[in-house]
């Protein structure tokens, strides 16, 4: 991926970028796509680390069915992304939503942090969820 093509990427297009990244397998895509101070880059701390990752384990037992947009808010450098996610994992067919936190850095869009709510969490329904839905979650399961 080219600093060029992150730069033209709203918070909102750079999710589903990142999808659309996961299924055709491009996890350098997904690890550039990451902002530095995430914790996810303090996990990985090596993009060749994190690239054997996804070929070892990734690409065996989880498979992204669909991803769909809800809320896209920006703010002063930070941008929430609100979207459903239905994937395939060890065999089973699971959706949850997620909140993501992306900051730009370099002048494009990063993602820098995440809260899941999986389906049996949603009080409603999914497509109405907004960000203050996941205001009731326990703010330590920010990932």
């Amino acid at each position: 991926m080219s600093k060029n093509t992150l730069s033209t990427c709203s918070p909102a297009a750079l999710i589903v970028r990142r999808s659309e990244a996961f299924t055709r397998g491009d996890f350098g895509f997904i690890y550039d796509s990451y902002h530095s101070d995430s914790n996810f880059r303090r996990q990985f701390t090596s993009r060749e680390e994190y690239l054997a990752f996804g070929r070892d384990s990734l690409v065996q037992d989880y498979r992204i069915v669909s991803c769909q947009i809800l809320v896209e808010q920006e703010e002063s450098g930070e941008s929430q992304v609100v979207f459903l996610m239905e994937i395939k994992a060890h065999g089973k067919l699971q959706r949850y939503a997620e909140l993501a936190w992306l900051r730009l850095e370099n002048a494009a869009w990063r993602y820098h942090r995440g809260q899941k709510m999986m389906s049996e969490e949603f009080s409603g329904d999914p497509q109405n969820l907004s960000l203050t839905d996941f205001a009731r979650l326990d703010p330590t399961t920010i990932f």
